[in-house]
């Protein structure tokens, strides 16, 4: 089960891309990782309160659209471009963001998001003592 049509796609504003069904299933993949398959577990998403899904269905616009103009379709694909070499000449992207998703290639917008819905990897446990 996909989380977005092609049609809702394009009405959420994003160009049409030309192959959204590949695109799609790894967007998916970017933003099951993130919210930790909490829809393939626990979670009917057709059941899910409106708000949330919407924030989801944003997230795989975001993702669909990145994945489409980038070209980095995989978290190995991303590493691999953080930096170029030409000759002597060396070239690094570095992040001073360390963000979550970007251990899944999940585009920043996408992420956002996500993260203003409520999910989030960022957990923590206080031990009081």
């Amino acid at each position: 089960m996909s989380y977005l049509t092609k049609e809702e796609f394009v009405n959420l504003g994003f160009d049409a891309v030309s192959d959204f069904e590949k695109l799609s299933k790894r967007a998916k993949i970017a933003i099951d990782l993130y919210t930790q398959g909490i829809y393939q577990r626990y979670i009917n998403f057709d059941n899910e309160i409106d708000y949330r899904k919407q924030a989801v269905k944003l997230a795989m616009g975001f993702q669909i659209a990145y994945l489409d103009s980038s070209g980095l379709m995989t978290a190995d694909d991303k590493q691999t471009a953080k930096s170029v070499s030409i000759g002597r000449t060396s070239i690094s992207y570095g992040s001073q963001q360390n963000l979550s998703g970007q251990r899944f290639n999940l585009s920043l917008d996408a992420e956002n998001v996500l993260r203003q819905a409520g999910f989030s990897l960022i957990t923590a446990v206080d031990y009081d003592r």
